[in-house]
Formats: structure tokens, sequence, C-alpha cells
């Protein structure tokens, strides 16, 4: 049985959709397009290549499991973004983590029936790998989102807009809690305990069985759902640090991101702690 048609852990979510891998190659031309613009801004830290979207069909190649839809390879000239065949576990492993945004807004559950959010995670990847930045101290809750809120921006509309809606809705919600948004530092721990768990559960992400019980266990998938709840809180912070700014603005705003912060330890540091 296909991941695509597993039960769902919410009686009211929606099928989600596999990668269809006929529209990689435009994805990709599209986001270099558009990576092409902020690379200029980011001066001596961008190194433009020819970007390709590969097809990882080996589970034996798969780190992660099902729960990283891409990754980066710059072993040859031509850069790769491997993709898995399907996207319908880690869809539905985001469902989970945004849950009470999309039960309070169910208009976004069509995001996850779509292709959209498969497009960022292999158009993300475009930008940076063509991009200098940190190589021990790089973190995928804050400086990862910098690359998801470009990827964002590239979607059309109006997928577009409602992404960026459902991050800021994230924002708020994760603001709302009576613990508050968790403070910053605690998030190097966050990220560190999710990934141990890509390791140690990729194995019940690759059955029909197996992932069905494992996304019906959010006790297990405590650690990693914070993750993902996290990592969509800081690309709502910076929708709403961009947004903020006048268009003349911009890329001022972008050659500052991805030539100075990006490579700083602390990025998003100060935006997280500010509520």
């Amino acid at each position: 049985m296909a991941l695509s048609s597993l039960p769902s852990p919410h009686h009211h979510a929606p099928t989600c959709a596999p990668v269809v891998t006929a529209d990689v190659p435009a994805w990709v031309a599209k986001a270099q397009s558009h990576s092409d613009h902020l690379l200029s801004l980011a001066g001596p830290v961008a190194h433009r290549a020819e970007v390709v979207g590969v097809l990882a069909d080996d589970e034996a190649d798969w780190t992660f499991g099902n729960f990283m839809l891409t990754w980066l390879d710059s072993s040859q000239e031509v850069r790769r973004i491997w993709h898995l065949p399907n996207a319908a576990f880690f869809l539905r492993l985001i469902e989970i983590a945004y849950a009470p945004v999309l039960d309070a807004n169910p208009s976004y559950r069509t995001l996850l029936t779509d292709t959209s959010r498969i497009q960022m995670s292999i158009t993300n990847d475009i930008l940076q790998i063509q991009l200098d930045g940190l190589v021990d101290d790089y973190t995928m809750i804050r400086h990862h989102a910098l690359m998801l809120f470009s990827s964002a921006l590239w979607l059309d509309e109006p997928q577009r807009s409602q992404w960026l809606d459902l991050y800021d809705d994230l924002v708020t919600y994760v603001d709302s809690r009576p613990e508050g948004r968790p403070h910053v530092d605690s998030l190097a721990a966050v990220e560190s305990a999710a990934f141990a768990d890509f390791v140690t559960l990729a194995p019940q992400t690759l059955t029909a069985e197996s992932a069905d019980a494992l996304l019906n266990d959010h006790e297990a998938l405590a650690h990693v759902l914070d993750y993902q709840l996290y990592a969509g809180v800081a690309i709502g912070l910076l929708w709403r640090e961009y947004r903020a700014l006048d268009e003349a603005e911009r890329d001022e705003w972008y050659r500052t991101q991805l030539s100075e912060r990006y490579l700083d330890t602390d990025y998003l540091k100060t935006e997280w702690m500010a509520q």
C-alpha cells in the first residue's frame, strides 16, 4: 500500500500528495531563476552552479527515512538535490505538528493536498547549495528558516499567501500558549533530539503499517513535532520582518541576511526573543 493511501491520524485530514517527478525540473528552473537575483546580492559568499533534482529511489540512501524530503549533494560539478519519491509521511507529520492552527483554519489543509510544500522542500535547497553557510554551527530551525522562507516567496498564488499566513499563525499560536515561545537557547536541544529520533525512528517510516503506527504515536514523535513546529515559527518571524519593509528596502535586507547574518551563529536569536 502506498504511503499516500495510509489512513490519517485526523478524521478530517486530506489525502497527501506524492512527489510528481515530472514537476521537479520546472521547480528547479524556477528556483534557479529566483536564486540568481539573491545570489547577486550575497556577493562573495555566493557560488553559482548548475543544479538538478534527482530521485532517490533506493531506500538505502535515505539516511532519515521518510523524515526528510530532500538533501544536498555538492560532490559533483553539477550539484544535486536528492528527493524522496513520496511526500505522504512528511506531509502528515507536519499536519500533526501544525494541528492547532490547521483546526482553527481548515482552509490551510488544502496546502497538504497539493505539491506546494514538496516544491518548497526541493527549491529551498537550490539557494542553499549555492551559498556559503556555517559548517559546524548551522541550525535547521534558525538558519534554514531563511531558505524555506525564500522558497515560500517563490510559490505561485494562492499557495504563496496561504503558506505565509500559516507560518504567521504558527507564531501567534505558540505565543498564545501558557508557556509561550520557548527560550531560544532551548532550540538547539530540540533540534538535536529531533535529529537523533530521525535516525532511530527512520526504519519505522518505510512501510505503510509501521509508518501509520508511528504517526499515531505522538509521544514517540514529541521531539520531531516540536522541531517542526518551531521551524515553522522561525519562518513566520522572518515573514513578519520582511513584510514590514518598504519594497525598496527588501533587496538590502536580503543582502544583509545572506552575506552577513546567515554566517552568524546567533542568526535569528534576537528576533526569536522579541515577543
